[in-house]
């Protein structure tokens, strides 16, 4: 355990911070600016929350914008390491709530962005190129704990090697969904055209594959390390241009996978651009490293000259007191059953009955990631049990379209909906209604199919973490040619069985 507490220069832990904190940044802005703070949680009036958090609620549109307005000052705080100590548990908290509030507006990279955010809560990276380190001297601490560049470089690993994993199943070998991903885009321009090729399709599948599985083991090593990080940039900017859908992830892991390198990897560039500066100031015999040594000692607190001098002080320390020796025992000890947690949970899937992808259970918090397309039609099916009388009622009075595309093809959330209609007839009307579900699935170009049980009363099933009977398995092969018939012609094209009237 003592190598984790072995000083290493922090130079590359402060470049993440102010990464981590620019992307928050980033986030706060792009929500007021593309109004995403009005369309996705003030316009509709259910939000799918979290079973357990469903206290979880947005404010109103002024304070869902001063909200975001928050998230990015914060993140502004952080990435200068002011205050830090108070604004990294104030953004971790502020984050949790966002990533809390709608599950159909879930991504793996802001589950990423969370664990990160009540990681940094841990993690003194404000002792160097920090704020705080000039208005407080006595932070100033060109070293770090090594268990801090280590776990950063776990939780930025997860995203990678589980997504690896999760690729290992026959659709995706198959080309789907991915196939159809690329032939959507066929319309960009300059490499459009490209992507409907299958040599290309064929290198995005065994490409995307062998990079999420190999590349953290290829950063970890020394020798590799350089043309890992090169072949992570060019994935992640082919990624951005490709697929829109994924945001800010693909910038944010090209500066969070520095991590990987030596951890004062940033010192060599800051030398360079002393010398631009010097030179600039008509000073240009004078290098970096002597401008460096010339500083007062109190300068070189600051984090500007090269850690060996604090490293060596560091090492020479003496062990530390049997009561520090407990506490770092068990500091590592929860973030041990931490890491093993999230070793775990990806996992968890496997036990489930059927292809996650169809059910869903499993699916969230488990980096599984450009696995699935797709494409539902449905209906809700609402019945008086003391009149007979049946109808359809218009989902789209309670959620937006962007959740409409979302929720259909989680059961789980089919059934959330299905309760909160349930309860809004029963304020209109003081009775108990029934709500039934007609829900028919395409996945990744299958033809479609029932995705639920459309005879069951879905206000009867609880919510929570329980078997799901009432979800149809998984029947129809993956089709050589996709399924592109639009799913308001589907019912009458595929035989079902109507949802039973009273």
């Amino acid at each position: 355990m003592r190598f984790l507490f072995t000083p290493v220069d922090g130079a590359s832990v402060v470049v993440f911070r102010i990464g981590f904190g620019l992307v928050m940044v980033w986030l706060g802005i792009d929500y007021l600016v593309a109004g995403r703070a009005y369309e996705l949680y003030v316009k509709p009036d259910f939000h799918f929350t979290y079973y357990g958090f469903d206290w979880v609620q947005p404010f109103s549109l002024n304070g869902m914008k001063l909200f975001f307005v928050a998230m990015s000052v914060l993140g502004l705080f952080v990435a200068g390491g002011l205050l830090y100590r108070a604004t990294t548990p104030s953004l971790a908290l502020l984050f949790t709530y966002f990533l809390l509030l709608d599950r159909t507006n879930y991504q793996n990279h802001y589950y990423l962005l969370m664990l990160l955010g009540w990681l940094m809560v841990f993690i003194p990276a404000h002792r160097l190129w920090s704020i705080d380190s000039i208005l407080w001297p006595s932070l100033r601490s060109e070293s770090i704990a090594a268990w801090s560049v280590w776990l950063l470089r776990f939780h930025v690993g997860l995203p990678y090697f589980f997504g690896g994993v999760a690729k290992l199943n026959h659709d995706w070998f198959a080309g789907a969904p991915l196939r159809q991903m690329l032939a959507s885009r066929s319309d960009l321009p300059f490499i459009g055209p490209w992507l409907t090729l299958e040599s290309v399709v064929q290198v995005f599948i065994w490409g995307g594959a062998l990079f999420d599985l190999l590349v953290v083991p290829l950063l970890i090593w020394k020798r590799t390390r350089s043309l890992a990080y090169l072949i992570c940039l060019a994935f992640h900017l082919i990624n951005s241009m490709v697929f829109d859908s994924i945001h800010v992830f693909p910038w944010f892991m090209i500066v969070a996978t520095t991590i990987f390198f030596s951890p004062d990897w940033p010192r060599p560039s800051l030398d360079r651009l002393l010398k631009i500066v010097r030179g600039l100031r008509g000073n240009p015999e004078i290098s970096a490293e002597s401008a460096l040594n010339e500083v007062p000692v109190s300068r070189l607190e600051m984090g500007v000259r090269p850690a060996e001098a604090t490293l060596n002080q560091a090492h020479s320390a003496e062990d530390p007191c049997p009561w520090m020796f407990r506490r770092r025992f068990a500091a590592m000890g929860f973030a041990g059953l931490c890491c093993l947690f999230h070793l775990a949970w990806p996992l968890v899937h496997f036990l489930e009955e059927g292809d996650t992808s169809w059910t869903e259970r499993g699916h969230h918090f488990s980096w599984r990631m450009m696995l699935r397309g797709k494409t539902s039609g449905f209906r809700y099916l609402v019945t008086d049990p003391q009149t007979g009388l049946s109808w359809n009622p218009d989902v789209r009075k309670w959620i937006t379209p962007d959740q409409e595309i979302r929720f259909v093809r989680d059961p789980e959330m089919i059934l959330h909906l299905a309760h909160f209609i349930s309860e809004d007839y029963l304020k209109l009307t003081g009775r108990e209604f029934e709500v039934r579900a007609l829900v028919l699935t395409s996945l990744n170009g299958r033809k479609p199919q029932l995705l639920i049980d459309p005879t069951v009363d879905l206000s009867k099933e609880p919510r929570g973490y329980y078997q799901r009977s009432w979800i149809r398995p998984l029947t129809e092969p993956l089709r050589k040619d996709p399924w592109m018939i639009p799913p308001s012609q589907w019912e009458r094209l595929i035989d079902v069985k109507e949802v039973g009237r009273k």
